[in-house]
């Protein structure tokens, strides 16, 4: 029997990692949308700088909550510590679905549709599914392998941002005031449609908490899954602002607007048409790496799951390389369901709308815990403790909520799916727990 110990990732994959997820199909798809009910450059730009700083109030809030429960599992781990197993378990089932598998399937659809700008005689779902199933097939095989494809395809991804950014900013030709405030820019943003916006950059910045998922798989994880929250989601804000004013000068807003495949337009504007094919071309190789990202964190919380929960003990069990190989193949499944069956708008709008709350109580969980502590008199050896608290997390918690009231005024059948699900998940608790009582870890910090 080998003596080595298992291999464990370090910070640059973990950064990576949060990277790879933030930075999928979100950046290349969301303007068009945001373009049908927003024309203002500004307000856009503006709203998708919120955006960004919202998601790093959330990153330095989990970076607290990772230094103080250095484990696997994200919000299913954290909720069933600080509050109550149904409450993890509903987490857990939310972020399963509409943090991993959902995306997984938008950033498919995204992949397929950007394949076929460069091979017009394969069907974008046919693209779509060989996709999964490549990258399902490789994180089956061990940590390892995981973290080296991880690298690689991440690696190859912002090579691409990179020659976007350089052909936009030599070849752009739409003018600068198209990004300038105006009365229009102003009006627009207190509109309600200002909130569906709003809720696209949420999901084009959905996966700041990435690393959280894999923590047992970090070397010293109390300091670094906090480290590459902070330092990818930084990252991921200056690239998305860059990108979105390249884009909004690059090509005519009338032929953006409405369009999921943004990116090819702007190309085609900055290269030709030849230049756009193979554009969408790289665009497609560089989504490889979000659906790998998701591919990697999604049945992680599965595994954890099945190690608490009686009826989803199937899912518990790992391979001798520590594989969750029952948790990966059921995701793969739930997401090619997804591909056959479902459109871009209502996994996108449905899964960030149940997925927001679960971002929220985890937010205010700082708030609990150390309220907790305080009446206690504890005092906790912390590796990071969120700064200028509770700032932070009471600026995300507006904001989330805002973005929530307008998205179930706007688009209410999406937002009721998102209901849908999370009372769902909420319910499946006595069914899952059977005759199993998990212990209540909350009593640590009670």
């Amino acid at each position: 029997m080998s003596t080595h110990p298992l291999r464990k990732v370090g910070l640059m994959t973990c950064v990576f990692l949060v990277a790879a997820t933030m930075v999928g199909n979100g950046i290349y798809t969301s303007l068009g949308m945001q373009l049908v009910s927003i024309s203002s450059g500004f307000t856009i730009l503006l709203l998708w700088a919120l955006g960004g700083l919202v998601a790093l109030c959330g990153a330095v809030s989990y970076a607290e909550l990772a230094g103080k429960m250095p484990h696997s599992g994200g919000e299913y781990y954290y909720f069933t510590t600080i509050y109550h197993p149904a409450i993890g378990t509903m987490a857990g089932i939310i972020t399963q679905m509409a943090g991993c598998m959902g995306p997984i399937a938008l950033a498919s659809m995204a992949f397929g549709k950007y394949f076929q700008a460069m091979v017009p005689w394969v069907h974008p779902i046919v693209s779509s599914i060989f996709l999964v199933t490549l990258v399902t097939a490789v994180h089956l095989i061990d940590l390892g392998v995981s973290a080296t494809f991880q690298n690689i395809t991440t690696g190859l991804k912002f090579l691409l941002i990179a020659l976007i950014c350089y052909f936009g900013f030599r070849y752009a030709a739409v003018p600068l005031r198209m990004l300038m405030p105006s009365s229009l820019a102003l009006k627009e943003l207190f509109q309600p449609t200002s909130g569906v916006t709003l809720l696209f950059c949420y999901y084009s910045y959905s996966g700041w908490n990435a690393s959280t998922y894999i923590a047992d798989d970090v070397n010293t994880s109390q300091r670094t899954v906090g480290r590459s929250l902070i330092i990818g989601s930084l990252f991921v804000m200056v690239v998305y602002l860059v990108m979105n004013a390249i884009f909004l000068l690059s090509a005519p807003v009338n032929e953006l607007r409405g369009v999921l495949d943004v990116a090819r337009v702007v190309a085609i504007h900055l290269l030709g048409q030849q230049g756009g094919r193979i554009m969408s071309a790289f665009i497609a190789l560089g989504l490889i790496a979000s659906v790998s990202a998701m591919t990697w964190t999604g049945p992680r919380i599965m595994q954890m799951m099945g190690k608490n929960l009686s009826a989803l003990n199937w899912f518990g069990k790992v391979s001798k390389k520590k594989i969750p190989l029952r948790a990966v193949l059921f995701q793969y499944a739930v997401v090619i369901a997804l591909l056959l069956t479902s459109s871009f708008k209502a996994i996108l709008v449905s899964t960030q709308f149940a997925i927001l709350p679960c971002e929220l109580l985890a937010v205010i969980s700082v708030i609990v815990l150390r309220r907790r502590e305080k009446l206690q008199g504890i005092s906790k050896h912390m590796t990071f403790r969120s700064p200028l608290y509770p700032w932070p997390q009471l600026f995300f918690s507006i904001i989330s909520v805002i973005a929530l009231v307008y998205t179930l005024i706007t688009n209410s059948f999406e937002a009721l799916l998102g209901i849908v699900l999370i009372l769902s998940a909420l319910a499946t608790y006595p069914i899952l727990c059977g005759r199993q009582k998990i212990k209540n870890l909350a009593s640590k910090y009670i």
